[in-house]
């Protein structure tokens, strides 16, 4: 019998965690696999990294699927005004430490998402959700390098000029009642990438797979496979 050790990739250059890195290292990962145009599907942060890269290596991408995502830094802005209406005094305090750049631990990252929890999904189950927690790994210093006053999505991130240049086919999911990437953000994405579809979810929040998961998977299938 064999036993195998497994440990943690060692954190990169803090210098690196950037979006425009992201998509290079995500350009490089094609190639080294030796891969043709692929399905690029991603959501939140995720979806800005995949809708940066259809638009600048579009012969790369054959479908994308944008998931609850923005294509510019208003989309902060608009989650701050929409948890002030929504949120608790704690998910208020809690939100505030995004901003600020003052979650500092994984710790902090657990005890944020048990606090946002209901806000994230509206059909939030917080013991389904803790052990989600527990199988992934959190990284308080690039959440902070992207969302503290001066980072690279409070400041600079515009992808809407390079959106016209998108040329795979491209799905836009939204959920109705998402509170950081409301669903306006999503159909300001519709209107610039040429012969998109936009989809709205009507009974979900930012965690469409947590709200309507069996609508979502259908929604990909349908889309890739017709």
């Amino acid at each position: 019998m064999w036993t195998i050790a497994a440990r943690a990739a060692p954190p990169g250059d803090p210098e690196t965690y950037t979006l425009d890195q992201n998509v290079e290292d995500l350009e490089a990962l094609r190639q080294h696999l030796g891969l043709g145009p692929v399905v690029s599907i991603g959501t939140s942060y995720g979806g800005m990294v995949s809708m940066a890269h259809a638009a600048r290596y579009p012969e790369s991408v054959s479908h994308l699927v944008l998931i609850v995502t923005a294509a510019h830094s208003g989309f902060v802005r608009r989650a701050q005004e929409i948890v002030a209406e929504r949120g608790t005094p704690e998910q208020q305090d809690m939100c505030q430490r995004l901003w600020d750049g003052t979650l500092n631990t994984e710790d902090d990252l657990k005890q944020y998402y048990a606090v946002m929890g209901p806000l994230y999904s509206r059909s939030h189950d917080e013991k389904a959700a803790a052990a989600g927690r527990g199988r992934t790994r959190h990284e308080p210093l690039a959440l902070n390098r992207a969302f503290r006053p001066g980072g690279f999505l409070r400041e600079g991130y515009d992808l809407r000029p390079e959106l016209s240049r998108v040329t795979a086919k491209t799905l836009i999911l939204a959920g109705r009642h998402d509170w950081i990437c409301p669903p306006e953000f999503s159909e300001e994405i519709h209107r610039l990438i040429p012969g998109s579809d936009l989809r709205i979810f009507e009974r979900s929040s930012h965690s469409i797979r947590a709200d309507e998961p069996q609508a979502l998977l259908d929604a990909i299938k349908g889309f890739i496979v017709y």
